[in-house]
């Protein structure tokens, strides 16, 4: 799965979740709250399974990745679009290409 190019930067652990449930329900039709898969990456997008977050609490980021590189424009502009709205640093992703 292809890294996003858009991270959020300096998010306190506290923040993860409500960030994220924001996140989806405000980009994903039938959106309701992101949800925690394993220790640091979340399913955001209502059942989709076309991208998802991971949390790297060392750095205080949170990583995007999609299921398909033909995708990363469109989530990007998503990502972007709502770091925007709700006053969230961002920064290009610094990951490598693949999860």
């Amino acid at each position: 799965m292809p890294y996003c190019r858009t991270e959020f930067k300096l998010v306190k652990p506290e923040q993860v979740e409500n960030v994220l449930s924001t996140f989806t329900r405000e980009c994903f039709v039938g959106g309701q709250v992101a949800y925690r898969l394993d220790d640091v990456t979340f399913s955001i997008d209502a059942g989709e399974n076309d991208i998802r977050a991971i949390y790297d609490e060392e750095n205080a980021v949170m990583k995007f990745f999609c299921r398909y590189q033909r995708d990363m424009n469109f989530y990007d502009k998503k990502l972007m679009a709502f770091a925007t709205k709700h006053g969230i640093d961002t920064k290009p992703c610094t990951a490598s290409s693949e999860y």
